[in-house]
């Protein structure tokens, strides 16, 4: 395989990841705005009925619950730092194997995919 279809097919690759990793940064985002509350809510209360519990209980498995969110939403947090790493790490592997003309066209690609995703 030559190298400028390498090239290209580095380029497909990395360009699809992007698209895909800003897709599901953007639908997370908007996601995350509200659901955790009503998510919590609406289990604190699934429980409660279900399992009768005191207010104790139902005060108790509130805190348990937003607290395990929590910690789910700094992990969260931390792997898509990874990924943004990972994807600004691959666009500059990327822009070194293009000629400048390219490099200028893979800019405008690039930022075209992420408006969309934002």
């Amino acid at each position: 395989m030559g190298g400028k279809l390498k090239a290209a097919a580095l380029l497909s690759v990395m360009y699809g990841l992007g698209a895909v990793s800003g897709i599901a940064w953007h639908t997370h985002r908007i996601e995350q705005r509200g659901l955790h509350r009503m998510y919590v809510a609406k289990r604190v209360h699934r429980l409660k009925h279900e399992l009768r519990l005191t207010p104790a209980q139902e005060h108790a498995v509130k805190q348990l619950i937003q607290k395990a969110q929590e910690h789910a939403r700094e992990i969260h947090e931390e792997v898509s730092q990874d990924f943004a790493q990972i994807h600004e790490e691959a666009v500059q592997a990327i822009q070194a194997v293009l000629t400048p003309k390219k490099q200028q066209r893979f800019e405008k690609l690039h930022q075209k995919s992420h408006a969309k995703t934002s």
